[in-house]
């Protein structure tokens, strides 16, 4: 198979640490890889004569970008969590929709933090969606790459329609064991309930979930719009939290010194 190479020469890049653009670079491309970035001026010699060269000069080269949370096989809107209730063939085209917008947008990483739990017609895996999506997507150049996570778990009479839910703390951690073995890279507890100054989640259920998770490499976040639940997350050992619509001070300072993430989103979503 014939070697691809491409030289994009003086090209400005903007690399997300300085205010300032470097100019006059060069960025060589090798099989659709970065194979080096240096001055122009310090190329050295190509000996290549298939080498194409491409005059980026007044162009500006950028790293590409992630989105922290998404929801691949979701299509949006604000009606979002029915279509949940779609057919998997449909889900798995929204995703594919949305990998192509992504791509074009120039997000080059994804974060999925929610799929349904179904059959994959395409490896006939009962899973969370977006984990086939992201095995297949790894060896495609036109859609980002993906992290994802399992299905979201959730205390029963929660959000029944659209996450795995659980009764009790061992059902909780066989669920996240569950998921681990399925391949996702993080599991997503959903921290909210009924009331809203109760968390569905013990400090103890949800550090009982982080040890084994932390033990196969895999991380876990949590769904937070209500106080209590991020209070008893970030006590528990989360990584991060979505949304965190809801923190006091306190918590804040708690997720600072942890190193707990917090992942905002476009839309904060009202608790009732």
């Amino acid at each position: 198979m014939e070697r691809q190479r491409r030289l994009v020469r003086e090209v400005c890049i903007a690399d997300g640490r300085s205010p300032n653009l470097i100019r006059n670079m060069s960025i060589l491309v090798e099989d659709g890889v970065i194979s080096w970035i240096r001055p122009t001026v310090e190329e050295g010699e190509l000996l290549d004569t298939e080498l194409e060269i491409i005059d980026a000069s007044g162009a500006t080269a950028v790293p590409s970008m992630v989105d922290s949370h998404s929801h691949l096989t979701l299509a949006g809107g604000a009606h979002w969590i029915d279509r949940a209730a779609d057919p998997v063939e449909m889900q798995l085209r929204a995703a594919e929709a949305a990998g192509e917008r992504m791509w074009r947008a120039g997000i080059g990483w994804a974060r999925d933090v929610g799929s349904i739990t179904a059959t994959d017609p395409a490896d006939g895996r009962f899973r969370a969606l977006a984990l086939g999506v992201r095995d297949r997507w790894r060896t495609r150049a036109e859609r980002p790459y993906i992290r994802a996570a399992g299905t979201w778990l959730a205390k029963q009479g929660v959000i029944d329609t659209l996450a795995v839910t659980v009764k009790d703390a061992d059902d909780l951690y066989t669920a996240a064991s569950r998921q681990i073995a399925d391949g996702a890279d993080l599991i997503k507890l959903y921290l909210d309930g009924p009331d809203s100054d109760v968390s569905p989640f013990s400090v103890n259920e949800i550090g009982r979930v982080v040890d084994l998770a932390h033990a196969h490499g895999v991380k876990v976040t949590g769904h937070s719009r209500s106080l209590a639940g991020a209070r008893e997350g970030v006590d528990g050992g989360l990584d991060s939290l979505e949304h965190g619509s809801y923190l006091d001070a306190d918590i804040v300072a708690t997720m600072a010194a942890r190193g707990t993430y917090l992942v905002s989103t476009v839309s904060a979503l009202l608790s009732q």
